[in-house]
């Protein structure tokens, strides 16, 4: 009956409100100049907002950096938008799981413009890593699921990529890794 028809609209229309918020992310962040920004102070500013929740959890963080600083022509609301969702990911999974000692590692690479984003957690089920980066993909009980996607088509758009590890010398933790790389 209409009811039905009324209460299926009504969870749609509230699905789809919670993703244009995400979808208004790609909107605004396309309209910035692109501006030389060095990678390291988009960190700590996140840092700073993870700051009590990695100390709640107990989450170590550990930042790495090697060769010169990396310096990337982006915006400061890409490189947001793809830390935070990196930060939200592995603390909902390093929340998740049972271990001693959690950790996110965190490689900063001048030398080859790259960026290792790490954590101990459970990591990506072999069946789920062809999917991960896919809209509305999410391995979490609650995900939206378009935080990975929308990193990544940020990252596109400035021919910068994201993947996740595959060479055994970027998997820093046992956990997920993401590479980031800011070549074109």
């Amino acid at each position: 009956g209409s009811n039905s028809y009324f209460f299926i609209t009504f969870i749609i229309f509230s699905f789809v409100d919670s993703q244009m918020k995400d979808i208004q992310l790609l909107f605004k962040s396309s309209k910035q100049r692109r501006k030389p920004i060095r990678v390291s102070d988009i960190f700590d500013i996140v840092v700073t907002i993870y700051k009590r929740t990695l100390d709640r959890e107990h989450i170590k963080l550990e930042i790495k950096k090697t060769g010169s600083p990396v310096v990337v022509k982006c915006t400061d609301a890409i490189l947001l938008q793809l830390l935070i969702n990196l930060f939200d990911n592995a603390v909902y999974w390093l929340s998740v799981v049972n271990i001693e000692q959690k950790k996110i590692c965190v490689t900063l690479d001048g030398d080859n413009k790259q960026v290792i984003f790490s954590d101990n957690g459970p990591g990506i089920r072999e069946d789920d890593e062809p999917y991960i980066f896919e809209a509305f993909y999410s391995g979490k009980e609650d995900g939206r699921g378009l935080g990975l996607y929308i990193a990544r088509q940020l990252l596109n758009r400035m021919d910068y990529s994201i993947d996740l590890a595959e060479l055994s010398s970027e998997k820093i933790l046992s956990g997920a890794n993401f590479v980031i790389n800011f070549i074109k």
